[in-house]
């Protein structure tokens, strides 16, 4: 619904900036889905395939969400030197500015709650929908800054604004894939889990001590050691 009436307000106002934002509320909404779809996929029960579960999925589809906001970042970019080349001029309205307006509210809200979520569950698809969201909700507010330079300067620099925030979109995509990247290489175990582990093993009646922990991890909440 926001990349629908963000796509209208902004080819009724021939703003770049708007539609662009438009195109990165589509781009959150996929990733949405292949959040949803991710989870349900890695939340499957181990079987003779897979005996340690399906958890790496959701490395997966963080994987594909960060390559979203990496493919929208770089799209926005080359929309914006477009307009940078061949500049048009907005013609803003207050009901379009409203609408806007609010829908940064709506991004924020929702990306806070995503995030928070994410956390909670430890799930980093959903920690990367939710940075999305926030990103998105940056798009919108950029656009309604450069609304208000032009209306009161007569300058129009949404063409740049807009190259600005595609260069942080660029940047956050590639932090997320180097990120994921690193977890489905495997990446150090957790000094504060090992201590755990091994405790735990030392608690048993007639263990001396616990020595060469190795664990594997096979999701965000699933681990096999030894």
């Amino acid at each position: 619904m926001l990349a629908a009436i963000k796509a209208i307000v902004g080819l009724a106002s021939n703003s770049i900036a708007i539609i662009l934002d438009a195109v990165n509320n589509i781009a959150d909404a996929g990733s949405s889905l292949i959040t949803i779809v991710g989870t349900k996929l890695a939340a499957k029960d181990p079987d003779k395939e897979h005996p340690f579960g399906y958890g790496r999925v959701e490395y997966l589809s963080a994987m594909i969400i960060s390559v979203i906001v990496l493919y929208a970042g770089i799209t926005s970019l080359v929309e914006a030197i477009k307009k940078i080349m061949n500049p048009a001029i907005p013609t803003y309205t207050t009901p379009s500015l409203i609408i806007v307006g609010v829908a940064v509210v709506v991004k924020i809200i929702l990306g806070s709650y995503v995030k928070n979520v994410g956390l909670k569950v430890n799930s980093d698809s959903l920690v990367n929908s939710g940075e999305e969201s926030k990103l998105d909700s940056i798009v919108s507010a950029s656009t309604l800054v450069a609304a208000a330079i032009f209306i009161f300067f007569g300058l129009s620099l949404e063409a740049y604004l807009g190259a600005i925030i595609s260069v942080i979109i660029i940047k956050s995509g590639i932090d997320m894939i180097r990120n994921t990247i690193s977890q489905l290489l495997g990446e150090r175990n957790d000094p504060e889990l090992a201590r755990e582990v091994r405790k735990t093993v030392e608690d048993f009646p007639g263990v001396e001590g616990a020595y060469d922990l190795v664990l594997n991890n096979y999701g965000p909440d699933t681990w096999n050691g030894s």
